[in-house]
């Protein structure tokens, strides 16, 4: 199992996202991506969204880098 964090730091809080892949020779047997917005004052985690479709987490991750706040607009507060 591979298991890849990714942190984007931000003023107020820090988007986490990890992306857990587990492969064989075949292919891909479990991909589960979950991104956590983290509040850098408290330290409160929760969960913002979770996919299990492979890709997803780089995905996301490349769009709070690009769009910052505006990228996570779409899951509410």
């Amino acid at each position: 199992m591979e298991t890849r964090t990714t942190t984007i730091r931000g003023l107020a809080f820090d988007v986490v996202v990890s992306e857990t892949t587990h492969r064989d020779t075949r292919g891909v047997l479990f991909y589960l991506a979950v991104v956590v917005i983290r509040e850098r004052k408290t330290g409160i985690e929760r969960v913002a969204r979770r996919s299990r479709l492979p890709g997803a987490g780089a995905a996301l991750a490349r769009d709070v880098q690009r769009l910052g706040v505006r990228a996570l607009d779409a899951f509410g507060s």
